[in-house]
């Protein structure tokens, strides 16, 4: 049994006449006739009485023809829903988590993409960077975000520039720093330096030791946080200062102000890029990068150190 033999004989139901169905089909009333006896004898079913002049459904015929009328809306639903994940209308868009960090434009964006995509479901996924990079490899999301200056030269990977800052020290408003307009970098060395991230695979860290050594500074105690939130609460708590970036603003939301570095060389560069996959990236995904563009911050935000 096919779909045509059950829209033939959906037409002919409706009709209750073999040459107006077979108008309707675009058919010829001979072909018409054939398909439906072949649907009969393959179900076993007498599902019209029918002489030279007129049509009728038998009882099965009736039930049949409900069970018709639905599969078919159902195919049509089916393929209606699946035009629309096509053109990116529907279906799951997972992206990589990074908390706080997104505050400036990703409110913005998933406000107007629920706007426009209602039928998107969006989710997001907690991982770091580094293991967002590798999520998006395997398909564990279809979105993520990474730091650092070489985020847009990853193999396979397309990137848009969310934000970008300069570094500068971020205290707890209750720390001794907290009022001060700039912060000489030989004064960290005496501080607590907390970053975000497994040691060993953390760009925060080796960012930080990056100005550190081209300042020809020796850094005090490095202590690793597991995540970015507990890496700001933290610093709320006094427990240690860090580097974030001066565009990030922590005041109300942890108590925590981020101060200009007073550095001589080195270059104090943040870059927040949106990654995805290069290959045959999805209709979603386009759509999503093409609203984080429209809100994402100003992104020419850095100093002259």
């Amino acid at each position: 049994m096919e779909l045509r033999h059950l829209r033939y004989f959906v037409a002919v139901a409706d009709a209750l006449n073999f040459r107006r169905a077979a108008e309707r089909l675009n058919v010829t009333r001979p072909a018409l006739s054939k398909q439906i006896k072949d649907l009969e004898e393959e179900t076993g079913i007498r599902l019209l009485e029918r002489d030279t002049v007129s049509v009728a459904l038998t009882d099965a015929g009736s039930v049949f023809l409900a069970e018709a009328r639905a599969i078919l809306a159902d195919v049509e639903r089916a393929v209606d829903l699946a035009r629309e994940a096509q053109d990116g209308r529907r279906g799951e868009l997972r992206i990589g988590s990074v908390g706080q960090m997104a505050s400036g434009f990703l409110p913005g964006a998933l406000k107007a993409f629920g706007a426009q995509f209602p039928a998107v479901d969006v989710s997001f996924v907690e991982m770091t960077p580094i293991e967002q990079l590798a999520a998006l490899g395997t398909g564990e999301i279809h979105l993520g975000f990474a730091y650092g200056r070489d985020a847009e030269q990853v193999a396979g990977i397309s990137s848009l520039p969310l934000v970008r800052s300069n570094f500068g020290v971020s205290v707890s408003q209750l720390h001794p720093f907290a009022d001060r307009k700039r912060i000489p970098l030989e004064e960290l060395s005496k501080q607590t330096l907390l970053s975000v991230g497994a040691e060993a695979a953390s760009n925060h860290r080796r960012d930080m030791l990056r100005i550190f050594q081209e300042e020809g500074v020796t850094p005090g105690v490095l202590r690793q946080i597991s995540g970015f939130d507990a890496l700001l609460n933290m610093i709320a708590a006094d427990q240690g200062v860090s580097m974030l970036p001066e565009v990030l603003d922590l005041r109300n939301s942890h108590a925590i102000v981020t101060i200009p570095l007073d550095v001589k060389r080195c270059i104090l560069d943040f870059t927040m890029w949106a990654v995805w996959r290069s290959e045959s990236p999805s209709l979603l995904v386009r759509n999503f990068v093409r609203l984080l563009e429209q809100n994402r911050p100003v992104i020419a935000k850095q100093r002259a150190s």
